[in-house]
């Protein structure tokens, strides 16, 4: 089997792309040379997988056999889907070379089956900190099916930038998050899951050519509320769930669930400002109800953040997910909506991870007040263990950190101040800022010691958590060193 994982970093700006197994390929960079522009990273990985073939079967003739079984669905690929898979096989032709092409595969027309089943069985490629760095191809991960309720994940727990000179090292690793029983069927997500049905529903048809019968998906929320469309009440105060959206691929008519109540009667009555149609949104305990266009709000909150790059632009990324939180709340009074609410809980989280980049203290504060709130979605939607869940968790650890630091900092600024006025500082002073300084540690070690926790669930016991987890363990132990100093200091006081 094709053992061999496949890694195009996306962030290179090189003509000549490295080789995934730390060896050059002379055929690669004489290529690159013919190409006006940088292929993309599934051209790039294309090339490389085929550059493999080429060395491997030399060694092992069934090195080809497991990517040759993957499920290919070119058979069901609509007319734009297969235009942009020809163009992809042209472009992979010229980056690669005919004649060599042709000497790799069996025959020409076996280009566009392999193009096929590799987009349709890759995985995308992060770093620790879950940024897409890339496109990984691994045929025995790809095997494991799609379940929105995952049993397991794929994660690269020492970090994928690396990727080419880990090959043969497992870097790549399928890990447990949930007890398995015997017989249960191994499965993972290949979408995000803080997704409605219906956006899940819609990418895995895109993407995959499926829809998911999981049992998160056939649920019909009726005795449960699905954190992603919790709304409370505000007659009787209780929580529901919107009515569950169909998938609307391949023009499946969209089926919001609830009436349509539209008449020009009703003062909440006509079509939004986005341009979508209002549907009454009913409370199942009290009748309670509001004609809301959800659907609407939350497509132009997508389109209007696709462009947005947190790393680049920090302070416009968190000001843009400040405003969009506050604008759908409006837009969804008089109800309110839960921690898990889709796209809420991916806006706090761009907001607090923007706020730590810029690290302004006055804006930190205030991300530090939602944090409760992103924990309490985080585990409704992802539950213990999933990377999403460790990054986050991680990131929330920093943000203590660093407001630890800050608030050690203005109190030696504000000691100097006193000094200089003449006043007396008093040991009384002193004392409340160790002890404060010990309070923030003791927080800061509770929210450390939880991310450690995750990642040795989510990136593996054996390697400690993965690299996340040992810089993890060493913040730790950095933390416990500060505490003891300051509890000596207090003890001899």
């Amino acid at each position: 089997m094709a053992q061999a994982v496949i890694k195009a970093n996306q962030k290179s700006k090189s003509k000549t792309a490295p080789a995934t197994d730390g060896q050059s390929f002379s055929d690669e960079g004489s290529c690159d040379q013919q190409i006006s522009n940088v292929p993309s990273a599934a051209v790039r990985a294309l090339g490389r997988l085929l550059w493999n073939k080429q060395r491997e079967e030399e060694k092992d003739p069934n090195w080809w056999i497991g990517l040759d079984e993957l499920q290919s669905q070119l058979n069901v690929y609509n007319s734009s889907q297969k235009e942009r898979l020809m163009q992809l096989s042209v472009i992979l032709s010229r980056y690669v070379g005919t004649q060599l092409l042709l000497d790799i595969l069996s025959s020409a027309s076996t280009l566009l089956p392999f193009c096929c089943r590799f987009l349709d069985n890759t995985f995308t490629l992060t770093s620790t900190t879950l940024d897409n760095i890339g496109v990984v191809f691994c045929p025995s991960a790809s095997f494991i099916n799609h379940s929105c309720v995952p049993n397991v994940v794929v994660v690269y727990p020492e970090g994928g930038e690396g990727a080419s000179k880990k090959v043969g090292k497992e870097w790549v690793k399928v890990i447990a998050i949930k007890n398995i029983e015997p017989g249960e069927e191994v499965v993972t997500s290949y979408v995000d899951l803080a997704g409605t049905r219906k956006e899940r529903q819609n990418e895995l048809a895109q993407r995959y050519q499926f829809i998911c019968h999981c049992s998160l998906c056939k649920s019909d929320w009726l005795d449960q509320v699905d954190p992603r469309e919790a709304l409370k009440c505000p007659k009787c105060t209780n929580w529901f769930s919107l009515p569950p959206s169909k998938c609307n691929y391949h023009d499946v008519p969209q089926a919001c669930g609830s009436v349509d109540a539209s008449s020009p009667n009703r003062s909440d009555a006509g079509p939004s400002s986005g341009g979508g149609v209002k549907k009454e949104i009913t409370c199942p305990n009290c009748g309670f109800s509001r004609l809301i266009d959800v659907e609407g709000q939350r497509l132009a909150i997508k389109k209007s953040g696709q462009a947005l790059d947190t790393v680049k632009e920090p302070a416009k990324a968190a000001y843009y997910a400040e405003k969009a939180i506050e604008w759908f709340q409006m837009k969804l009074l008089p109800f309110t909506f839960g921690p898990g609410f889709y796209p809420i809980l991916e806006l706090r989280r761009m907001k607090m991870v923007s706020h730590l980049l810029c690290k302004n203290e006055q804006n930190l504060k205030q991300a530090r007040a939602e944090t409760q709130q992103i924990i309490s979605g985080i585990h409704l939607i992802y539950g213990v263990g999933h990377p999403v869940s460790i990054i986050t968790k991680s990131t929330i650890a920093k943000l203590c950190g660093w407001t630890w630091r800050s608030t050690i900092e203005q109190n030696k600024l504000e000691s100097s101040e006193h000094n200089q006025d003449g006043s007396k500082h008093g040991n009384g002073r002193e004392r409340e800022e160790i002890e404060l300084g010990l309070k923030m540690l003791e927080i800061l070690k509770q929210y450390q010691c939880l991310a450690l926790e995750e990642c040795v669930i989510g990136f593996g016991m054996a390697n400690g958590g993965g690299r996340l987890g040992r810089s993890i363990s060493h913040s730790i132990q950095c933390t416990e060193h500060e505490i003891t100093i300051r509890k000596r200091i207090l003890k001899a006081a």
